[in-house]
């Protein structure tokens, strides 16, 4: 059939390789002889081969053949897929075995059992669904049953996101942090967890010097050391950072007296805010100034004019609409630099010279030019002279140039023309030097003196 390879003319049997010894089907005998009784090139011994059923454990029992072996004849005892009860059928039967009962195993989940019929494969995942509770205990959501969502590591299952709320371990304030797996922290207020006072820059212990009262429950007011707080505010800039004024205090601070400076996005202009509307400024709007940007866009070709422009690539979102090579359709890309890609049109009509003897197939890319034919020119043409030139695409045929004898204009000779030279003489040139000059030119000779008097 054309492949390469060897194909046994006994059994009919293809190969890829061609065979370098002979041997009987089974293998076993090389160069089996030939006997009368037996199949030819076969050996009369027992197969032995083993079948092609991959679960079968018995080889071939009958004698040495061509072609494949038989499917096994024994019978066997198998079980269905669930593993519940028992079929004795034939070994080389290769359909599954399914009985009517309910699977039974164990799901994913190590919880439920299967419900479904007898069936081939591993157990659908457990589609039950399991309620869990937050770490916090507010929140609850549902779950596949057996699913890596459903771990929990004792304190919950998730993190609901919210403050945690629960009561700390001295009893009268709550725990602030988010939703969370391990147990609370300790109260921060604790006395054996408070060392300084609420600025931070005096240790209790000097101010228990100084005469203040030693704390002994968390709900006790933290001593304070009568100093200016000093702490940063979130108000501050990079060129100068805001600091609480206040003395020495419990809790936040108060919102900042002080002005702040705040550039546009570009960084040309600036304001002064105060420093506690800075902050809501930040928050809600962009200050934004009116400088126009004058940096030419990626395509070189336009301006970016945008207003407080920050973009650093400047890219064109204009239409590129130069034409392209095709001269039929126009760019309809970015503008971009360089030259424009090839038009992507194209064409699943035959592209045919004028008398269609020259074919271009489709797929035929938009501007192609109609292909050259060998073939003569089968156009129309005002004169009955014979055609030299070749089919051509162009729409008006070149000149005639098949060369004609005319009389002079006095009759006085015969003069051989060219047909297209002679058009050029009576109605555009009208010269004796110009007509002179064409006739060398064409290797006719000099022009007689009767064309000199016509002419005149």
């Amino acid at each position: 059939d054309g492949n390469s390879g060897w194909r046994c003319p006994a059994c009919q049997n293809a190969s890829v390789q061609v065979p370098k010894t002979y041997t009987c089907f089974c293998g076993k005998v090389h160069n089996p002889e030939w006997n009368r009784n037996e199949i030819p090139h076969s050996c009369g011994e027992l197969c032995g081969k083993k079948r092609q059923c991959l679960d079968c454990p018995h080889l071939c029992n009958i004698l040495c053949h061509p072609g494949p072996c038989p499917s096994c004849p024994a019978f066997v005892t198998k079980t269905c897929e669930c593993g519940q009860t028992s079929h004795s059928v034939r070994c080389g039967q290769s359909t599954k075995i399914h009985c009517s009962n309910v699977c039974g195993n164990t799901l994913n989940c190590g919880k439920h059992s299967c419900t479904q019929v007898c069936h081939a494969g591993k157990c659908s995942p457990c589609q039950l669904t399991v309620q869990q509770v937050c770490y916090c205990g507010s929140n609850f959501k549902e779950v596949l049953c057996g699913s890596k969502e459903e771990f929990s590591d004792g304190f919950g299952s998730f993190s609901c996101q919210n403050i945690c709320g629960k009561k700390l371990n001295c009893g009268r304030h709550n725990c602030k942090q988010v939703c969370h797996p391990q147990p609370c922290q300790l109260c921060p207020r604790l006395p054996q967890v408070v060392y300084r006072c609420p600025c931070g820059q005096t240790p209790l212990s000097k101010l228990l010097e100084l005469g203040c009262v030693e704390r002994k429950i968390c709900t006790d007011p933290i001593p304070s050391c009568g100093k200016t707080c000093g702490k940063p505010l979130s108000c501050g800039s990079y060129e100068f950072i805001h600091t609480c004024e206040s003395l020495c205090h419990e809790g936040d601070c108060r919102p900042c007296s002080h002005t702040s400076n705040i550039y546009c996005r570009c960084g040309f202009k600036k304001k002064d805010f105060w420093g506690a509307f800075f902050l809501f400024l930040i928050a809600a709007i962009t200050f934004m100034c009116d400088k126009r940007c004058n940096k030419k866009r990626s395509c070189g070709r336009h301006k970016c004019n945008e207003v407080c422009c920050v973009d650093t690539e400047h890219k064109c979102s204009l239409v590129c609409g130069r034409k392209l090579n095709c001269g039929l359709h126009r760019c309809e890309e970015p503008c971009h630099r360089g030259s424009c890609q090839t038009c992507w049109q194209t064409s699943f009509d035959e592209l045919t010279c004028y008398c269609g003897e020259s074919v271009i197939y489709p797929p035929v890319p938009c501007g192609t030019q109609p292909p050259e034919c060998k073939k003569t020119c089968s156009r129309p043409h005002d004169c009955d002279h014979p055609v030299y030139h070749s089919c051509h695409s162009e729409e008006k045929c070149p000149p005639c140039t098949y060369l004609t004898q005319k009389w002079c204009m006095g009759k006085h000779e015969f003069t051989s023309f060219f047909t297209f030279f002679r058009t050029l003489i009576y109605e555009q040139l009208g010269t004796y030097e110009f007509v002179k000059s064409r006739f060398r030119l064409l290797n006719v000779g000099d022009c007689s003196p009767c064309v000199t008097c016509c002419l005149s």
